[in-house]
């Protein structure tokens, strides 16, 4: 499915980058500085992620932050990016739970992909970067909002992407 050609004014977008390489940190502000967000904020571990986020929603307001969209490498010390995730998808506050994350590594097996998933990202995007990339994960993130699910070992943005036909036998009454 192909992200429309719509403009976006970003300018508006207030993102929070965790990334704990110096030179990647750079590259990710010059490729959103120049796609025009409007407030990037780099951190380089997930623990300062963690009291970024708490900070962002320390004005009292459940369901606010200061930031839309968390971009995070996955591979950092002392907190990895799928620990930020975890936390940020079993936290209390809704503003922090709900946030959009996605996922920034050079590590794109199956297993990680499905790791990432499986905890709740809501992109998968693979090092090295490009401004393409990253603008059409974020246009996803804006374009088409997932509904967040909850069961007994899950919960995060629908991990369904295609509405696919029913392959089993039918047993609705009145079919």
């Amino acid at each position: 499915m192909a992200t429309s050609n719509l403009v976006y004014d970003l300018s508006k977008l207030s993102i929070l980058l965790v990334e704990d390489s110096s030179f990647m940190r750079e590259i990710m502000m010059a490729l959103l500085e120049n796609l025009e967000v409007g407030n990037i904020t780099s951190i380089s571990n997930g623990e300062d992620a963690i009291s970024e986020l708490l900070r962002s929603t320390s004005n009292g307001m459940d369901s606010h932050s200061d930031y839309d969209v968390v971009i995070s490498d996955w591979a950092m010390k002392p907190m990895n990016g799928l620990d930020l995730l975890k936390w940020i998808r079993t936290h209390d506050n809704e503003a922090i739970r709900f946030m959009p994350f996605i996922m920034l590594t050079a590590y794109s097996t199956m297993d990680w992909v499905t790791q990432a998933r499986d905890w709740g990202a809501t992109e998968f995007l693979t090092k090295p970067v490009s401004a393409q990339a990253v603008a059409k994960r974020l246009l996803t993130v804006i374009e088409r909002p997932r509904p967040f699910i909850r069961t007994s070992n899950y919960f995060g943005p629908d991990r369904r992407r295609q509405k696919l036909p029913y392959g089993g036998t039918e047993r609705r009454k009145g079919t």
